[in-house]
């Protein structure tokens, strides 16, 4: 597997740790709800490198902003 996704991966369930342990919640969240916590952090993570690259490497920050729009990120 590309070494980006894996760093995305892990930046993932990092970023979602940090939310946990810096918001209260009235109820500890499920499995369930963690896992999901954490896919969709590495969907917004691969649409915001995908913008980046777009915006950076390509110069297209047009296409970079439809992306973004277009996934809601």
């Amino acid at each position: 597997m590309n070494e980006q996704i894996i760093e995305l991966r892990k930046k993932s369930w990092d970023l979602v740790q940090i939310d946990l342990q810096t918001n209260e919640r009235d109820e500890p969240i499920s499995e369930r709800e963690h896992t999901k916590m954490v896919f969709d952090k590495f969907a917004e993570l691969i649409v915001a490198e995908c913008a980046g690259f777009l915006r950076d490497t390509l110069d297209d920050h047009f296409a970079a902003e439809q992306l973004e729009e277009h996934f809601g990120v």
